[in-house]
């Protein structure tokens, strides 16, 4: 079972970042196993108008379940096997689905570390953003994850994004805008079976 809304007494941590993620603009769900994780991930790309997504690196298990549902909902899905140019389709689709190496509880952020241009593109392009965390991976401070991103910067290429909720700017006019160097609606789904 999965919801938009309260998320009970799970684990506090968890609590903590579905409460401080939706108070930055995002969503958030928790999810306690594939199906009901590809539902609320479907479920959001159509309440926001998403006809093409592009999905990228899902947990174990998570794939097939998301591109069942979102044939079933009729949303043409890309991945990074079936396109050609993958960076172009990142650029033209509605949505974005991909996994956080990590999330904050304390601060509300997920944690993105990428590896190549798709990867990162994914989440910042597309105007809806739905982002899948395994529940172990998220911790309560950001000191917590030194050791992810020590470890990711030993690589040549590597990106570290932190995303708290929906791209926002407050140099327009001096008015906070949401939605203007990124999407416009994200989505944390906590995966609590991972």
């Amino acid at each position: 079972m999965a919801s938009l809304t309260g998320f009970g007494k799970v684990n506090d941590v968890l609590g903590l970042f579905m409460e401080r993620f939706r108070i930055l603009g995002g969503y958030a769900a928790l999810a306690d196993n594939p199906e009901s994780a590809a539902t609320v991930a479907a479920d959001f790309l159509r309440q926001h108008g998403s006809r093409t997504v592009f999905v990228y690196k899902l947990p174990t298990g998570l794939t097939q379940p998301v591109e069942k549902k979102l044939k079933e909902m009729g949303i043409q899905a890309y991945t990074y096997d079936s396109s050609e140019d993958p960076v172009n389709v990142v650029k033209i689709v509605d949505a974005g689905i991909s996994t956080a190496a990590a999330a904050v509880a304390e601060t509300g952020t997920l944690v993105e570390v990428a590896f190549d241009d798709v990867e990162r593109l994914v989440s910042s392009l597309p105007k809806t953003y739905v982002c899948f965390v395994n529940g172990s991976s998220v911790v309560k401070s950001v000191y917590m994850t030194s050791d992810l991103l020590r470890s990711a910067m030993e690589r040549d290429r590597v990106a570290v994004t932190f995303i708290s909720g929906p791209s926002r700017s407050g140099d327009i006019e001096q008015r906070l805008v949401l939605g203007i160097h990124g999407p416009h609606h994200v989505l944390a789904v906590v995966c609590s079976w991972l």
